[in-house]
């Protein structure tokens, strides 16, 4: 598969959760793992873990250097579940609204489980 500097790429870890992260123009990975602690740079191969890599291009049409500059910026950054996770981590090197589409919807399925076992 080929990648070029900036794209996001993705892996499924499980049913539910999808890990993200960014290509750099040395074909390594910057994501924000719970793995690692936090912003951490690294093989393709390790952050897959063996898992299909999927490549989901740029978000937008930032420039990559500057998608790379602030992702590398980020490195050593603590890994935060709620607050500052794989997706908000791609969104802000973005420079978008840092938001986890993956977070809204397991805040939704609590949500629903509490109201069903309620009834």
């Amino acid at each position: 598969m080929w990648y070029n500097p900036g794209d996001v790429i993705s892996v499924r870890v499980s049913a539910l959760i999808v890990h993200e992260g960014i290509m750099t123009e040395h074909g390594r990975v910057i994501s924000n793992s719970r793995r690692r602690g936090g912003v951490y740079e690294e093989s393709v191969r390790t952050f897959a873990e063996g898992r299909k890599v999927r490549n989901r291009g740029a978000l937008t049409g930032v420039n990559p250097n500057m998608v790379l500059a602030r992702a590398r910026s980020m490195i050593g950054r603590g890994y935060d579940p709620v607050n500052f996770n794989c997706e908000h981590f791609v969104r802000t090197c973005y420079g978008k609204s840092p938001h986890s589409p993956q977070k809204r919807l397991a805040i939704g399925t609590v949500a629903l489980a509490a109201l069903i076992a309620a009834l």
